[in-house]
C-alpha cells in the first residue's frame, strides 16, 4: 500500500449521524489517534496517487502503541464507497470499522441545512422548498440509504469487523455507547471520555441565505463579486447584516411531495437496516409505514 501509516479503525459514516462527534470523543483515549483533520478523504480522494505523503503526514504525531482511527464519511459516499472499500482492505485487511446512524428524517434534514450552509462555498444555489432539494441533490437521498451503503462493507470486511451504533443511543446512554466502540477495536473502557459527551456539529447554528442574499448571489455583477470572497468570509461579512441567516431550533417543512418520496424512497431501505441491527421500527417512528 502506497501509504506508510496502517489504519486501525474507520468511522466511514453515515454522513450527518455524528460521526464528527463520534471521532472526537474516541479521540480522548490514550491510546487512539485520529488526525486534527478529521476527514483526509485518503482511500475515496479522486487523486489518490498524489495523497500518498499528506495522509503519512497526518498521522506524524501519533505515538508508538496508538491506535490510528479515520473518520471520512466520504468511504460511504455512493459515488465512492466502492473504491473506498477495496483500498482500505489493501491497507489493512484487519481493519475495522464503526457506523453511526440516526433516523433518516433527521438526517435529511441537517443535510439539507448543511447543503444550505455551505452553498457560498460550492457556489450552490440550494432550493429553499425540501422537495425541491431532494430532487436537485439526489445524494440527499442514495446517503441515506444506510442498507446499501453498508452493503459493500459487509461484502469485503464481513458483519464482524463492522459495529453499527445510533445517535440516538449515544444521547441517551453515552457510556454503555462509547464502551461498545471501545471494545470493538480492542481497547478498554474510559470512564472519561463518557463523561466529556459533546455535540460539535449542531444543526441549528448553520446558516442559509436570505432571499434578498440569493439575489445577490445570482445577479451577474455582484455575484461574480461575492464569488470570490470564501464561504467564511462571506458568512462573516453578511450573517452580521442579517443577509446570511442562522436556521434555529426552526422545525423544517416536509411539504407532501418530499414526504412521498421518503415514504417511497428511503423507508423500504431504513426498515431492512434496523431489522438487521436490531431495532424494532419505532426506533425511528416507522411503524406507521409496516
Amino acid at each position: 500500500m502506497p501509504t506508510s501509516v496502517k489504519i486501525d479503525f474507520i468511522v466511514p459514516g453515515f454522513s450527518k449521524c455524528g460521526t464528527t462527534t463520534l471521532c472526537a470523543l474516541l479521540d480522548l483515549h490514550p491510546d487512539v489517534y485520529i488526525p486534527p483533520i478529521k476527514e483526509p478523504w485518503y482511500f475515496s480522494h479522486k487523486s489518490f496517487e498524489t495523497q500518498h505523503t499528506c495522509y503519512d503526514d497526518h498521522y506524524s504525531a501519533a505515538s508508538l502503541g496508538q491506535l490510528k482511527g479515520d473518520g471520512s464519511t466520504d468511504y460511504t459516499g455512493y459515488l465512492r464507497e466502492e473504491i473506498s472499500a477495496h483500498r482500505i482492505f489493501e491497507n489493512n485487511p484487519e481493519c475495522r470499522f464503526i457506523f453511526i446512524a440516526r433516523d433518516p428524517r433527521t438526517r435529511i434534514e441537517s443535510s439539507y441545512r448543511e447543503m444550505h450552509h455551505s452553498g457560498v462555498t460550492f457556489g450552490l444555489n440550494v432550493p429553499y422548498g425540501l422537495s425541491d432539494c431532494l430532487q436537485a441533490y439526489p445524494q440527499m437521498i442514495k446517503d441515506t440509504l444506510f442498507w446499501d451503503r453498508i452493503s459493500v462493507y459487509r461484502r469485503v470486511f464481513g458483519d464482524n469487523k463492522i459495529l453499527v451504533i445510533f445517535l440516538e443511543d449515544l444521547k441517551s446512554d453515552n457510556t454503555e455507547t462509547l464502551n461498545r466502540c471501545l471494545a470493538h477495536i480492542g481497547l478498554k473502557p474510559d470512564k472519561l471520555i463518557a463523561e466529556k459527551i459533546v455535540n460539535l456539529n449542531t444543526g441549528e447554528k448553520k446558516l442559509y441565505d436570505t432571499r434578498l442574499y440569493r439575489f445577490l448571489r445570482t445577479k451577474r455583477y455582484t455575484g461574480k463579486w461575492l464569488s470570490k470572497l470564501q464561504g467564511a468570509e462571506q458568512d462573516r461579512i453578511f450573517a452580521p447584516l442579517g443577509l446570511r441567516r442562522a436556521f434555529g431550533k426552526s422545525a423544517l417543512q416536509w411539504d407532501p411531495h418530499s414526504h412521498e418520496i421518503f415514504q417511497k424512497e428511503i423507508v423500504p431501505d431504513s426498515l431492512k437496516f434496523l431489522d438487521f441491527y436490531n431495532k424494532p421500527a419505532k426506533f425511528w417512528g416507522l411503524d406507521e409505514f409496516i
